[in-house]
């Protein structure tokens, strides 16, 4: 049996390898599109495809990863992520990008949760009273890492492939997207060696597992609106997912007015999107520190933590309206993925100790499509608003959508700790 030490290394690595191979397409895959001729209304159907692929599969998925099974999913996942790259970095016409915003879409749907599930599970086979903090805070660490490390890395190796024609089948833009998949297929052999599963219900067939996933949806879904903590916990999520979508939004195009033109605000705004994925995973590693500080109220700290970012938002709102910088505006930025970087690990906590195996995936997947439903709002929203009424109305709409959050995260901390009291209670009686 994996016992919880190793369930945790496991787990850090895969997720590493995982995200590493997203982080290095990050800063080249609108490049690419366009060294290929795409126009930009091309473009944003490409990337509204990706997202309805990804909205339409989340909870399909997640039922899907619990009946056949953490590893077996992911392994369909991975394939898909390794398929990917290899396609955009050889793809000519917008239909070739268009399978390729397919695959990626039913790869990240397939992935979203499985890995952390299967973390879970494990450490529960290996020892039932074991912690989950630390390991998932230092699981959302090595994501942001892989991201932002990747991204970097993605950023620098066009330069050193100029010799390639911009119009031949490899440019110098599309050898991140080669490297993405071969770290992709690594990440592919990795997942199958070290992805065992201790324990899984009676085996079950695909098609069975395909024809039982609604009546898992079901579940899932009323296992979300029954239960108050798991209610305002997704209620959260999709708050943060406006508040993200707004931050990839308009702080690119707020740097390059700041700075005086798009070559400068793009070059900045890569050295800070890095920075704010590692801030980002600071903050996740921080969380069961932080949480010392009130053992017993984990999120009573999230709570904190997301009124911070929230005031980082408010901040931004400021600098557009003229006041301060381009300094300025950075460390909002910075500081609105720092400091919420506690809150989510914390929120994933309260979330798997809501839920057992049997729709763990199931739950995941109904927030990471809060998440991708808030980012839709605000993809639609906030842009409109932005661009009719000023970039300070978007940072302040964003910035109630996560005052939003941080009331129903304190009442979701509330309503967890009457839970557990009213368990205690019952536990004392019998």
């Amino acid at each position: 049996m994996i016992t919880a030490a190793q369930a945790r290394r496991r787990f850090l690595l895969l997720t590493g390898l995982r995200w590493s191979a997203t982080g290095l397409v990050i800063p080249v895959q609108v490049l690419l599109y366009a060294v290929r001729g795409l126009d930009l209304p091309t473009i944003g159907l490409l990337m509204a495809l990706y997202s309805g692929i990804v909205v339409v599969l989340e909870l399909p998925t997640g039922g899907l990863a619990d009946q056949l099974g953490r590893r077996f999913t992911m392994l369909i996942a991975l394939v898909f992520l390794v398929a990917t790259p290899l396609i955009a970095a050889f793809a000519q016409v917008w239909w070739h990008f268009a399978v390729a915003a397919v695959t990626s879409g039913v790869g990240r749907a397939l992935g979203s949760g499985p890995v952390e599930a299967w973390y879970v599970d494990t450490v529960r086979a290996a020892d039932p009273t074991a912690s989950l903090r630390t390991g998932i805070s230092w699981g959302w660490a090595v994501e942001c890492v892989g991201l932002g490390g990747a991204a970097i890395v993605g950023g620098a190796l066009p330069q050193f492939f100029r010799g390639l024609p911009d119009d031949g089948l490899i440019t110098p833009i599309s050898v991140p997207a080669l490297a993405a998949a071969g770290v992709a297929t690594v990440s592919l052999v990795a997942h199958a060696v070290l992805m065992k599963e201790t324990r899984r219900p009676a085996a079950v067939g695909v098609r069975a597992a395909v024809r039982s996933v609604p009546s898992q949806i079901t579940q899932g879904v009323r296992l979300a609106a029954r239960d108050p903590v798991i209610r305002l916990l997704v209620a959260r999520t999709a708050a943060f997912g406006l508040a993200i979508n707004t931050l990839e939004t308009l702080a690119p195009l707020q740097f390059a007015e700041l700075l005086g033109g798009a070559e400068r605000g793009a070059a900045a705004y890569g050295l800070l999107a890095a920075g704010a994925f590692l801030g980002t995973a600071a903050g996740a590693v921080s969380a069961p520190a932080l949480c010392r500080i009130r053992p017993s109220a984990p999120l009573s700290v999230a709570a904190v933590g997301t009124a911070l970012s929230t005031v980082a938002l408010a901040v931004l709102a400021l600098t557009a309206a003229g006041i301060g910088g381009f300094a300025l505006a950075a460390v909002a930025y910075l500081g609105a993925y720092v400091l919420s970087g506690p809150s989510g690990p914390l929120a994933d906590e309260a979330l798997h100790e809501r839920v057992s195996e049997r729709e763990r995936a199931t739950i995941f997947s109904v927030a990471s499509l809060a998440l991708q439903l808030g980012g839709f709002v605000g993809a639609l929203a906030i842009s409109r608003l932005a661009a009719s009424a000023g970039y300070e109305y978007g940072w302040l709409a964003a910035a109630l959508a996560l005052a939003g959050a941080v009331i129903v995260t304190v009442r979701a901390g509330r309503a967890s700790r009457a839970v557990a009291s009213t368990r205690e209670t019952v536990s004392t009686l019998r």
